[in-house]
């Protein structure tokens, strides 16, 4: 009985709180969609909304208020996630073109840094023309290697280049490149083989803006020393292509790597100091601060400047949740309101699920809603004790109060997205915290103020001072980094946890921080249980590179792969996924690569004429096989590979199982598919 009344009355004490869950519910309906092995038609998306739309009448049942709502929402995501797939309709490649003769419109351009420290350019491509039956995608990226002359959006151009689909997950259940860049609306990439020819120049506002960002960056890259420059359009204009992989190694294992992107804080910093600027400067005109509110003035002024920055800055989802929030708290002021955070929150979640359902399963979504809404709930908890305890005090405890609370913001920001860290990640740094006590302030206090009065002076030529400022700022946050970065434990491998557990750890947390009524306690028992279950993973032994290049073999806490040539890239994807101390080769003698898992040999051979017969071993021929091996426990050849894209096995003395990338991925739109050649339409003519 005291049970029952615990949840009710908790239950209808939050009644309020729980529209908060609206995203949530949304969000489960992306999941499943994208969670399935097949795509749905389209009737199941009007059916999703005609569900939807019935549950807004049934909500009126008190009883049932909450289950029809949850209903409708799950199935309105699963709907929104459907249309959206379908009215992108990306074209993907699924093989390699032969060098080609195109024509298309350049739509960005970004500076990337070569080993000897040399910037190349890497462009997108629209609106490609070429002589071929092909059926070309809508957009391509391409890299200009060497020195070629300085290419600009809204350029249509003409170039030889060689095109090769996006790559598959390096493994089963991993990161699927091919979906992101579907919803990129990326098709394919590729490099270019003869320099671009400028044919004409568009003019539309988009190809004026991307000019503009590209002119910011190139002027701090040019100004400013490297990696300043680099840093420095990286906080301007999201571009952080020319961020050496040094300096980006220190911002990850320091735990600042957020500061690198444009997220919320930036946004909000601009917001904070344009506000109290305006605000201040109104009040010293006195016709214009007695005519006019100054606070409503100050705040028009910053929805419109957030919203520049927002523009120059590429719309991040992180930089698009702060707008959303900023600007309705600026409207709230303008309608003398007072706007409530944590729904604020949940609004801009909404919203951007909506337009971009994509969105909530890529790390700026969830990265950037986990810190809010922990930060959020913290101070909503904390904030009124500490009022209290503040005002009966003097001016100590209100010092005290401000470096607990930076303690406090970096402790629940790092802790609220630690389990996407490691999810996504597979690492994490025990520094984090003590990084960003430093790095935030000066952040907040310094660079970010000193690069927006940099902006708005250099045009009028007043820019040096703020210019050394923010030069001098910068050098302090990389030295913060490059020092945090070399301590032990800056960045420690977790080994990549179950899907479940992940899941716990998300609802656990979520009820913890939505709910305000005792309730909210129970959020610890599926938190806890989650954080057990993530060391809990079941690790694959040997993977096999979809491109047929690398094997590896995981045994004993150490990576053995088949080539150190080949696959580097992939070598270190599967290291990161293990939580693996190190890479080490195989046993190789010309073409042939041998090692044995729990006393079965595993024999690797990439050379059509050493492709040996062992009996119960486990065979990957990374070339087509000459002859057959009845007696082999499990052979894999180069056609398996291709059709399969890639393997993972996990190898226990009764059972093998086998799992592959392409069937783990399900047949969706963006799944790449084993075409043979003589089906393509360049060999139907």
């Amino acid at each position: 009985m005291n049970i029952k009344k615990f949840i009710s009355s908790s239950f209808y004490g939050d009644l309020h709180r729980w529209p908060l869950w609206v995203p949530v519910f949304f969000g489960c309906g992306i999941s499943i969609y994208f969670s399935l092995y097949e795509e749905p038609s389209l009737g199941w998306g009007y059916g999703g909304v005609t569900i939807f739309l019935l549950s807004l009448i049934f909500v009126r049942l008190q009883f049932f208020k909450i289950l029809f709502l949850a209903m409708g929402f799950i199935t309105f995501g699963f709907s929104v996630a459907l249309f959206r797939t379908h009215l992108l309709g990306t074209e993907m490649l699924h093989y390699s073109l032969p060098p080609l003769i195109f024509e298309g419109e350049v739509v960005q351009v970004e500076l990337k840094p070569t080993k000897s420290g040399n910037l190349y350019q890497r462009i997108l491509l629209t609106n490609l023309k070429a002589e071929t039956a092909e059926k070309l995608p809508q957009k391509v990226r391409l890299s200009l290697k060497g020195k070629r002359e300085r290419i600009w959006p809204g350029q249509i151009i003409r170039l030889r280049a060689k095109l090769m689909p996006i790559a598959d997950p390096g493994l089963p259940q991993g990161f699927d490149f091919r979906r992101q860049a579907y919803f990129n609306g990326l098709g394919a990439t590729g490099f270019a083989l003869s320099p671009p020819e400028v044919l004409k120049e568009t003019s539309g506002w988009q190809s004026r803006l991307a000019k503009k960002r590209e002119e910011i960056t190139g002027y701090f890259l040019k100004t400013m020393p490297p990696p300043l420059g680099a840093i420095a359009a990286a906080l301007i204009t999201g571009d952080k292509a020319a961020i050496p992989e040094k300096v980006r190694e220190d911002f990850v294992n320091s735990g600042l790597a957020h500061i690198l992107a444009i997220s919320g804080l930036h946004l909000t910093i601009i917001a904070g100091v344009v506000f109290a600027v305006f605000r201040r400067g109104i009040a010293l005109i006195p016709p214009l601060c007695l005519a006019f509110n100054s606070k409503k003035l100050a705040a028009v002024a910053t929805i419109f400047m957030t919203f520049l920055y927002l523009t120059l800055s590429g719309f991040g989802i992180p930089a698009q949740r702060a707008f959303i929030m900023i600007t309705v708290v600026m409207g709230a002021i303008l309608l003398d309101r007072t706007a409530l955070s944590m729904r604020t929150v949940a609004l801009a979640a909404f919203i951007i699920l909506l337009f971009m359902p994509e969105s909530f399963l890529g790390p700026s979504f969830q990265l950037s809603f986990a810190a809010v809404v922990a930060l959020i709930a913290g101070y909503e908890t904390w904030r009124n004790p500490l009022s209290s305890w503040m005002v009966q005090g003097w001016i100590i405890r209100k010092k005290i109060a401000y470096c607990g609370g930076l303690i406090f913001t970096s402790l629940l920001a790092t802790l609220a997205t630690l389990p996407f860290t490691i999810y996504l990640f597979h690492r994490f740094s025990v520094h984090a915290i003590l990084a960003n006590l430093v790095a935030v302030p000066l952040t907040s206090l310094v660079i970010m103020p000193s690069a927006l009065l940099t902006c708005l002076l250099t045009p009028l030529g007043l820019g040096d001072f703020p210019l050394w400022v923010f030069e001098k700022s910068l050098s302090l946050l990389i030295h913060i980094a490059e020092t945090v970065s070399s301590w032990p434990g800056s960045h420690i491998w977790v080994a990549h946890p179950p899907l479940f557990a992940f899941i716990l750890t998300i609802f656990g947390g979520l009820w913890l921080c939505l709910w305000q009524k005792p309730w909210r306690s129970l959020g610890i028992i599926p938190l806890t249980f989650g954080c057990i279950l993530g060391f809990q993973g079941d690790l694959p032994q040997v993977l096999i590179d979809g491109q047929g290049k690398l094997v590896g073999l995981y045994k004993g806490n150490n990576l053995y792969v088949s080539s150190n040539r080949k696959g580097k890239f992939m070598a270190e994807t599967w290291q990161k996924y293990l939580a693996a101390k190190e890479i080490k080769h195989m046993a190789c003698d010309e073409g042939l690569c041998q090692a044995s898992l729990q006393g079965i040999p595993l024999i690797v051979s990439s050379e059509k004429e050493r492709q040996p017969c062992v009996k119960d071993a486990l065979l990957i021929r990374l070339e087509p096989s000459e002859r057959a091996c009845p007696e082999a426990r499990l052979v894999i050849d180069w056609y398996d590979i291709w059709k399969a894209g890639g393997y993972g096995l996990w190898l226990t003395e009764k059972s093998l199982r086998i799992e592959k990338v392409r069937e783990s991925q399900g047949v969706r739109p963006w799944t790449g598919r084993a075409i043979r050649r003589w089906e393509r339409p360049s060999q139907l003519d």
